[in-house]
C-alpha cells in the first residue's frame, strides 16, 4: 500500500487537545455528541428518537473570527444549515419530462437546483 500522506505534513501537526466530550446514545435511537478543542473549533449534535436532527458546529477563523453553521433535519423540511446567521434554503429536486419526438416514449429524471431564497 502507498502512503499518499506527506512525511512533511505528518511531522509538522500538531494536535489539539480536545476540553469537552460528549458521546450518549441510547436505545430508542436518539443521540448527542460533540466536542470542544482548544482551539476553539467545536461541533454539537442531537438526534430525538422521532428522526428530527440540530447541531452546530464552530471555529476560529485567521482573523480571529468565530464562524458558526447552526442546522436542523427533518422529515417535512430536509438538511436547513444557517451560515453565521443567513439561513440557506435546502435544495430542492425539480422533475423534468423529457420527451423523444422519434418515438411514444418519453424520459422523466430529476436534476437537483440550489434556491438561495
Amino acid at each position: 500500500v502507498q502512503n499518499i500522506f506527506s512525511n512533511e505534513i505528518l511531522q509538522t501537526t500538531t494536535p489539539v487537545p480536545i476540553l469537552k466530550y460528549i458521546n450518549q446514545h441510547n436505545n430508542d435511537g436518539s443521540y448527542t455528541y460533540g466536542y470542544q478543542s482548544a482551539d476553539g473549533s467545536y461541533k454539537l449534535e442531537t438526534r430525538l428518537a422521532t428522526g428530527e436532527v440540530s447541531g452546530k458546529y464552530g471555529y476560529i477563523d485567521s482573523e480571529g473570527n468565530l464562524k458558526e453553521t447552526v442546522y436542523g433535519a427533518d422529515e417535512e423540511h430536509g438538511f436547513v444549515p444557517v451560515l453565521d446567521g443567513v439561513q440557506l434554503s435546502a435544495p430542492s429536486v425539480e422533475k423534468t419530462v423529457n420527451f423523444d419526438v422519434t418515438s411514444s416514449n418519453s424520459i422523466v429524471s430529476s436534476s437537483r437546483s440550489v434556491d438561495s431564497s
